[in-house]
C-alpha cells in the first residue's frame, strides 16, 4: 500500500513549524508608555548638548570663582577709597586752596581729579582681575554648535 500523501494546502514535512498566531494588541496605556518612553529616550539624546555646556560652564565658574572674589575686593576697596578720599582731599585742599587765595572752582577741582584718579586705577586694576572670568570656552563652545558624544558626557 502506498502512504497517505499530505493534503494539498499542506506545509511539506521538512519546513519550519507554523508560526502561532500573534497574541491581541496592547492596552492603549501600554503602547502610549511604549511611545512616551521612546520620546524620552530622544528628548534625552538631543538634550545631551545641553548637559555638556552646563558642565562645561560649570568648570569655567569654578575657575572664575577667585578671580571673581578679587575683583570684588578691589572694588570695593575702591569704592571705600573714592569716598573717603574725596572727602579728605575736598576738605583738605579746599581750605588750604582758599586760604592761599585760590578761587573756588579750582579749590574743588583739585580733588575732584585726584578722587577721580584713584577710581579709574581701581576700575583698571578690576578688570586686569577679571580677565579670567570671560567665560571663553562656553562662549566659543556655543558658537560652535551642539557636537556632543553621548558616550563620554554623562550627566552631572
Amino acid at each position: 500500500m502506498s502512504e497517505p500523501s499530505a493534503a494539498p494546502g499542506a506545509a511539506p514535512p521538512d519546513s519550519e513549524p507554523p508560526r502561532p498566531a500573534p497574541g491581541p494588541p496592547g492596552t492603549v496605556s501600554a503602547d502610549a508608555q511604549a511611545v512616551i518612553d521612546a520620546a524620552k529616550a530622544a528628548a534625552t539624546s538631543y538634550f545631551g548638548g545641553f548637559t555638556a555646556l552646563r558642565r562645561l560652564f560649570a568648570a569655567e565658574v569654578s575657575l572664575a570663582r577667585d578671580a571673581l572674589v578679587r575683583a570684588l575686593i578691589f572694588l570695593m576697596v575702591t569704592t571705600v577709597m573714592l569716598g573717603t578720599a574725596y572727602l579728605l582731599l575736598t576738605a583738605l585742599l579746599v581750605a588750604s586752596l582758599r586760604s592761599a587765595g585760590a578761587p573756588w572752582p579750582l579749590a574743588l577741582g583739585v580733588p575732584l581729579l585726584v578722587s577721580v584718579g584713584v577710581g579709574v586705577f581701581g576700575v583698571l586694576r578690576a578688570r586686569s582681575v577679571l580677565r579670567f572670568a570671560d567665560f571663553e570656552a562656553t562662549r566659543r563652545q556655543l558658537k560652535k554648535g551642539f557636537h556632543v558624544n553621548p558616550h563620554k558626557d554623562a550627566p552631572l
